[in-house]
């Protein structure tokens, strides 16, 4: 099947048999150019990644590395101490 004419109503529906005939796998990049949508494997290194512990690693090293405050209850007063806004 090489051309099918559609009917937009809310949008165009586009088969997974259509796309696993084309050869596109799973992930997908949309070019819209003036009179055309195209649509084109996505390159690897733009498809998600997993995502890892070294990220949480990082953001907890921030506490066990944070610089004592000056401010009693700062996380209780935080809108008082960030926006002198008072409860």
């Amino acid at each position: 099947m090489a051309d099918q004419i559609l009917e937009v109503r809310q949008g165009v529906w586009i088969d997974e048999r259509w796309i696993r005939n084309a050869g596109l796998g799973s992930h997908l990049r949309v070019v819209v150019q003036p009179g055309e949508i195209r649509i084109l494997t996505a390159p690897p290194e733009t498809q998600p990644t997993e995502p890892s512990g070294r990220g949480w690693d990082i953001f907890r090293a921030l506490g066990r590395e944070a610089q004592p405050g000056r401010l009693l209850n700062a996380a209780v007063e935080h809108d008082r101490y960030l926006y002198g806004k008072s409860g």
